[in-house]
């Protein structure tokens, strides 16, 4: 036998026997005569003197032990000086009751002289909590429920207080799935007239949503309604998921989201039914059933603007027309800006860029009706109209079953930005915020602006939620700018030792800072030891440098590397750079100058005479380079969405301007060009989550000698290692010579790796996070790399050339650091 799931659980918490009928002991139906003693003699009724209104001369309270005396005279309606009545003195009983503090309330007149008299109000408080104490609780902490109790300890006991607490910790255990959670308060005796108050929890069974089903669904499949639903199927392991888990309150809710769906199909009619809920009779599952009336599928008919427009602010019938046509609002705002200023059109200004769009003959999808509504509230709210109304007015056609819009615009009064208020920017100080901020105040209310403020806030990764509102403003005809932010942990410490099969075991120590000092510098510090790389280094960025719209950075390096032979690195870089782009600041144009010591240890007799002695030599580089910048990266610390690129060329030493001159620019014993090419790619593969990110990296680099000898060992390209083709120990890719091992003729040749002047690495990776919380992630990769072109200037890059590689790892954002395991074959 199925009950209706309210009827079962009623039953299944009702007793068995009726309870006798009692009268409410908090607000008695109708108090008896408060003045027994003045009742009146002639009748046996009524009030005694209160036949007649009385003046109160005086109130007096007594009985109160914890309670002030003060609050039993607040309660009260009645005052010294008023003439007090049966009716009042009936309110006032009951409104002393009502404070809940007190078991017996009893009001006592005292005639003085004619027609005045003496009011005492004589209480009985009920006893004081010393303890709440709580029990039967496994699947939900004690912590979590004492944050909803308001009965706490030396407060009086109040039964009203009492029962909402169980009502919330009852909603605590029905979010969790506990539907059937049963609470009972003992009250026990202490002496001192105090009371032990504990709340006894029997959880019972988990309730289990095990079906969710739909009927009357003739063209919309199953699985496409199920899947927007809050209540979901319990499913194989419902324990270790929220899956499964019933909810009273989102019962309407998922009815309007079927609707939801439905009216995305073009069904423009549905009508659904509200859910019925059955338990099963042993009380485990639950079971839901929506009935639909699908209607017929409906299409856009026609479609137009009307209202209020503003030509002189470019809020015309036209610029309506072409973001419903699906137009970007950007792209309308800017040709309206460059026709005004006489402007020359971007280079790519042809290229079709088109967004939502209602076009007549297409399913009429409500998504695309919401996102053309926003899009057109956004050409007004950026033009001041802060409140702009924009009403879509659809007239359905049976007969023709299309659907007929009109978008209706009202702008309403135009609005500046009053005040600018931060908080919750503590440590992080008041400037590093304000200057993500692309309005000002005084300037015109701009929805795009604030909406970019928002996300530059959020790019900086120094805050765990950005919350953004904008409140009318004291003056008239203002909105005030309210910046909300909660700072999240941007600094990470950690010592530890690792074990690697190339380096065996490696000790590391970093320490670093993306908001240093609250003033949004970034700083880091790290070593990293092991037997076959010894390496330190420093550096600090100031991305306002002096709080202006330059960058400036620095970096100190040290490194010993033993993996194919010996090699230092010994030196530092100073780089400073300007924002191209003031208002999103994510391009930026960079000059960087680098000085360091570089060569090798080592080096065999045989080696040191390769290509007359120029191939492995050390010596000083001294080089100075320009680079640009773009980042459009959702987070700049852990980005899911966007791109980075950068380009790069330096020159090193000087250049030959004779067969036997070489004029020196910059020093050093090194002359050479570098140019370098990096982007970066994210992109979410399930939209509107980061559940799986699809990550892309390329890089590509070449060297030119500016003297005419080879480029030096030191620094050619080699691939391989963890940070470029995993799956290969580091540096192990790259073009080979034959030399000589030792001057004894019957030894054979060795392949040395020499490197390149040239190379291409790609990084193709997937990742998802597997326990989201603990920070931690899977990942799966595919690389391809290698480093082209020998000594002699033969080979260049080729895709034919690339070495490859793929594998998995484990990533995890650890209290310590970052923390990679990765395998690659």
């Amino acid at each position: 036998m199925w009950l209706p799931l309210w009827i079962a659980v009623a039953l299944a918490q009702a007793p068995e026997t009726p309870a006798p009928e009692t009268p409410d002991p908090e607000v008695p139906a109708e108090p008896e005569a408060p003045f027994p003693d003045l009742v009146d003699e002639g009748t046996g009724t009524g009030w005694g003197p209160l036949a007649r209104p009385i003046v109160v001369e005086k109130i007096v309270v007594v009985g109160t032990r914890r309670i002030e005396k003060a609050a039993v005279i607040a309660a009260v309606g009645v005052h010294e000086g008023d003439l007090l009545t049966a009716e009042k003195a009936r309110r006032d009983l009951r409104a002393i009751y009502q404070t809940g503090f007190f078991r017996d309330v009893r009001l006592e007149i005292e005639p003085t002289t004619e027609g005045r008299g003496i009011l005492t109000i004589q209480v009985a408080e009920k006893p004081a909590v010393r303890d709440v104490r709580i029990s039967g609780n496994k699947k939900i902490d004690e912590d979590d429920i004492r944050e909803v109790l308001d009965v706490k300890s030396f407060s009086v006991l109040n039964q009203a207080q009492v029962d909402r607490n169980i009502q919330e910790i009852r909603e605590l255990y029905i979010d969790k799935g506990y539907y059937l959670v049963e609470i009972e308060v003992k009250q026990e005796p202490v002496g001192d007239d105090q009371v032990d108050v504990t709340f006894e929890i029997q959880e019972n069974r988990k309730v289990i949503v095990q079906d969710v089903s739909f009927t009357g669904n003739e063209n919309v499949p199953d699985n496409k309604i199920s899947k927007f639903l809050a209540i979901k199927e319990g499913g194989p392991i419902p324990w270790l998921t929220s899956s499964g888990t019933f909810k009273q309150s989102e019962l309407e809710s998922d009815q309007q989201r079927i609707s939801l769906v439905f009216l995305e199909e073009g069904y423009v009619e549905v009508q659904v039914d509200p859910p019925k809920v059955y338990l099963s009779p042993d009380k485990r599952f639950i079971y839901i059933n929506y009935h639909i009336t699908e209607g017929d599928q409906f299409a856009v008919g026609e479609v137009k603007v009307a209202g209020e427009f503003v030509p002189e602010e470019g809020l015309t019938e036209e610029a309506l027309t072409e973001i419903m046509n699906g137009r970007p609002v950007v792209e309308v705002q800017d040709e309206q800006w460059r026709e005004a200023t006489g402007r020359r059109a971007p280079l790519f200004a042809g290229v079709e860029n088109r967004g939502p769009r209602l076009e007549t003959g297409e399913t009429f999808k409500y998504s695309t009706v919401q996102q053309v509504l926003a899009n057109l509230t956004a050409l007004y709210e950026d033009q001041g109209y802060a409140f702009a109304n924009i009403i879509p007015d659809t007239r359905t056609h049976p007969e023709t079953k299309t659907v007929d819009v009109t978008f209706v615009a009202e702008h309403g009064e135009k609005y500046r930005i009053g005040r600018i208020n931060v908080t919750g920017n503590d440590p992080t100080f008041d400037k590093v915020v304000r200057r993500e901020l692309q309005i000002a105040e005084g300037d015109l209310y701009r929805g795009s602006l604030l909406q970019a403020s928002r996300v530059n806030l959020e790019r900086l990764g120094f805050f765990d939620e950005v919350n953004v509102s904008t409140p009318r403003g004291e003056e008239e005809g203002t909105l005030d700018f309210n910046v909300g932010v909660s700072e999240q942990p941007t600094g990470s410490f950690s010592l530890g030792m690792g074990y690697s099969n190339l380096e065996n075991f490696t000790i590391t120590a970093n320490v670093s800072k993306n908001n240093f000092l609250g003033l949004g510098y970034q700083m880091a510090a790290a070593i990293n030891w092991s037997g076959l790389r010894q390496q330190g280094n420093v550096s600090l960025i100031d991305p306002y440098f002096l709080d202006s719209n330059w960058f400036f950075q620095f970096d100190l390096y040290s490194v010993d590397r033993q993996y194919q032979l010996n090699e230092y690195q010994r030196g530092g870089s100073v780089s400073l750079g300007r924002y191209v782009d003031l208002r999103r600041k994510d391009i930026r144009v960079n000059l960087d100058y680098t000085f360091e010591d570089v060569g090798l240890t080592n080096i065999d007799p045989y080696r040191s005479l390769l290509l007359g002695g120029d191939l492995y030599r050390n010596g000083l580089t001294s080089s100075l380079g320009t680079s640009i910048v773009m980042d459009k990266r959702n987070n700049r610390l852990f980005p899911t969405q966007g791109f980075y690129t950068s380009a790069a060329t330096s020159l090193a030493g000087g250049v030959r301007i004779g067969d036997d001159r070489v004029l020196s620019i910059f020093g050093g014993e090194f002359n050479q060009v570098e140019t370098t090419y990096n982007f970066r790619f994210y992109q979410p593969l399930v939209p509107r989550t980061d559940n799986l990110v699809l990550r892309f990296n390329t890089t590509v680099g070449a060297l030119f000698s500016t003297d005419g000898r080879p480029i030096a060992y030191i620094h050619r390209y080699r691939a391989g290692g963890i940070n470029s083709v995993r799956g290969f120990n580091w540096y192990s890719l790259g073009p080979t010579i034959r030399s000589p091992a030792s001057d004894d003729p019957i030894h054979a040749d060795e392949d040395l790796i020499v490197g390149g002047t040239q190379t291409w690495i790609n990084n193709l990776e997937i990742q998802t996070p597997i326990i989201r919380g603990a920070g931690i992630a899977g990942v799966v990769f595919f690389d391809a790399g290698n480093a082209f072109g020998d000594p002699w200037g033969e080979g260049n890059i080729t895709p034919f050339g690339l070495r490859t590689a793929i594998g998995a790892g484990i990533r995890w954002q650890s209290p310590i650091g970052p923390l990679r395991f990765e395998y690659g074959v």
